[in-house]
Parts: C-alpha cells; sequence; structure tokens
C-alpha cells in the first residue's frame, strides 16, 4: 500500500495507524496481536534507578513501540483509548485489593486531566472504573516542565526528574493507608517511577506500586 493510500484512509479514520489497512480501530487485531506481553504478575526487584514493584504489560519494541511513539512524539491521541483498555484488560488479574488509587504520572502545569491526549490519565480513568477505585488525577503534580527521558542518556534520566514531582494538599488524607498504583506509558530506567514513588510514599500508603503499558529491555541492561 503506497503513503498516499495510508493517510487518505488514516484521515478517513477507517486505518490502522501502524499498517494502514482498513480497521475500524487505531491499532488493528493483527498489529495488536503482535506486540510481545510481558511475564505475567507483579515484578519485585531493583530497576536500574532503584527498587520498586509493579507490572509492565507488554514489551517496549516492534509495533508497540512504533504506536506509543506515535502517540506521543507525533501526537496521535487516538491511539490512547485503545491502548489503554488493553492495558486494563490485562490488569484484572492484579491483586490490588480494595478500592486501589490510580495515579498518573503527570505533565507539567496538569493538576486534573479531564481531555483524552494524555496516556497515563486516560488509562487512570478506566482503571479505576475497573477495579472500582479512586483516579488519582491531581493528587501528584510536575513542578516544571522537562524533555522527554527517551532524548536523554541513563544518568541524565535520573537528573531529569530530581525534584521534579510533589503532592498536591490534599494528597495526603486521600491516599493515607491507600493501595496506590502509579500509571505511566513506558517504563525504561525506572527513573520516573522511582521519583514519583518517593514522593507518594510521603503520603504513608499501605504500598505504591508501578503499572506500566510498555516496559524496556534497558530495565534489565542498564547503563547505570
Amino acid at each position: 500500500m503506497s503513503v498516499l493510500s495510508v493517510l487518505r484512509q488514516v484521515l478517513a479514520d477507517k486505518a490502522c495507524f501502524l499498517c494502514g489497512e482498513e480497521s475500524a480501530l487505531p491499532i488493528c487485531q493483527r498489529c495488536a496481536s503482535s506486540f510481545r506481553a510481558c511475564d505475567p504478575g507483579w515484578s519485585d526487584g531493583h530497576l536500574a534507578a532503584g527498587p520498586a514493584s509493579g507490572f509492565s504489560a507488554y514489551w517496549y519494541e516492534g509495533t508497540l513501540r512504533q504506536a506509543i511513539l506515535q502517540m506521543k512524539v507525533r501526537g496521535e491521541y487516538q491511539l490512547a483509548g485503545q491502548l489503554s483498555g488493553m492495558l486494563a484488560s490485562l490488569a484484572e488479574a492484579l491483586p490490588l485489593g480494595d478500592r486501589p488509587v490510580f495515579v498518573p504520572v503527570p505533565r507539567f502545569g496538569a493538576r486534573d486531566e479531564r481531555d483524552v491526549r494524555h496516556f497515563p490519565h486516560v488509562a487512570c480513568r478506566m482503571l479505576s472504573a475497573d477495579f472500582k477505585g479512586d483516579s488519582g488525577s491531581g493528587l501528584l503534580l510536575k513542578t516544571r516542565r522537562t524533555p522527554l527521558q527517551t532524548q536523554l542518556s541513563d544518568m541524565k534520566r535520573l537528573k531529569n526528574v530530581d525534584g521534579v514531582f510533589e503532592l498536591s494538599s490534599n494528597a495526603a488524607g486521600e491516599l493515607r493507608g491507600r493501595t496506590v498504583v502509579i500509571v505511566d506509558d513506558v517504563l525504561t530506567t525506572g527513573a520516573t517511577v522511582c521519583a514519583a514513588t518517593n514522593i507518594i510514599l510521603q503520603a504513608r500508603p499501605h504500598q505504591c506500586l508501578y503499572l506500566t503499558l510498555a516496559r524496556s529491555r534497558a530495565t534489565i541492561r542498564s547503563g547505570f
């Protein structure tokens, strides 16, 4: 299929964003089935950036990597809803207890996301509904604008998120004694997840976990 044909179909909302074949969904079934799932269950261990417990749905490679880059870098936000649904579906088997709080990794200046353009917030709304929990949008705040982590070396990733998060004024009351799940799109070195976890632990939750759509092999082969 030519590039022009793919563009025509995508603009008409009738094509897969990845392969260009006709599809009612942004990602067709054939492309979605090519995503490589990570091992099921919680991963409890030491990430490149520090200790953390959590779950990642897929490996960050191939067609999924292409989909995430289109969503984040090229602004193809139509993909966020479908990818959030796929994460929520795989997370259903996880033991999260009663009324977990799903906290999205925030963008700078966003205290309460209601639009469909930011994957962590879209995923948190779906997850909180599926688990009969709460969406913690606005409880974790980003204090400054930062470059994309994908553009940085391992050491610079740590510096990039150092001191970048803070809790909102009402976060302690909402998170204390609860199971808190930090939601993000990609886990690479774990720098973002660990920085967010360190701040959330100040609210004294019962436990703090992470949940990501994808996991990079860099969490195993670290440059630190």
